[in-house]
């Protein structure tokens, strides 16, 4: 749980690095700011298929109604931009809440299977994650090594809910918050189902190896991002102020 909590605030700091320098990046190169949008777009195309099929599949097992699916850069209110949308209707805000964390449980899913397929890093194992960069290492030999290493980037730079995903979660906050208030003055302890704990437990321990997994990935391509974004830059003669 301690691992969780210590990858989780890095992930929201390099997702933020990544979007701002890959949108400074396109305008280095391309001195326009829509096809600076449509490249950050394309870039992390994948990871936008996941986050958006994620949110129906969810939705879909939980009864509630859904639409279509859109891809594509569009203005949002104050200057923001949105990249794909599935049309959901609203339920309750536990079901609100899940469908609203399904990109980060797929896109951590899917991050876990690259891992495993291509780089022979088994989802279900032991190997401690200060061994992955070696594995890595040994398998960036492959020919296709690098398609998988940008599949991984790019669906763990889509993968965390947005603001809109999380808007249902103050209300299902409070609602937990007033389970353990009143278990807490009546002396009330719920009990989890038997064998509930250790799968509760090992999904955290798969959250957690998937966030460290993107962690490493992230930073080899914050390095190639930052040496292109310098090159571009030497080579214009201008700098993208952030």
């Amino acid at each position: 749980m301690l691992w969780l909590i210590a990858t989780l605030l890095p992930l929201f700091l390099t997702k933020s690095w990544i979007n701002r320098h890959i949108q400074g990046l396109g305008l280095l190169l391309f001195g326009d700011s829509k096809v600076a949008m449509v490249t950050y777009f394309l870039l992390l195309l994948p990871g936008i298929v996941v986050h958006e099929v994620s949110h129906w599949l969810v939705a879909t097992l939980l009864g509630v109604k859904t639409g279509k699916i859109s891809l594509g850069p569009a203005n949002k209110p104050r200057g923001q931009m949105r990249f794909g949308s599935v049309s959901v209707a609203r339920a309750d805000p536990l079901r609100d809440s899940l469908i609203g964390l399904a990109p980060l449980i797929g896109g951590s899913t899917a991050i876990l299977l690259i891992a495993g397929l291509a780089f022979g890093i088994e989802p279900l194992s032991q190997l401690p994650l200060s061994q992955v960069p070696a594995k890595i290492l040994a398998y960036a030999r492959a020919p296709d090594a690098w398609l998988w290493l940008y599949l991984i980037f790019a669906i763990s730079n889509a993968m965390l809910p947005s603001e809109a995903d999380r808007r249902p979660w103050p209300s299902l906050f409070f609602f937990l918050a007033l389970v353990v208030a009143l278990s807490y003055f009546t002396g009330w302890v719920p009990r989890l189902p038997e064998g509930m704990r250790p799968l509760i437990l090992r999904g955290v321990d798969r959250l957690s190896y998937a966030f460290g997994l993107t962690l490493l990935v992230d930073a080899i391509f914050m390095a190639i991002i930052y040496v292109l974004e310098r090159i571009a830059g030497g080579i214009a003669g201008k700098r993208v102020e952030y």
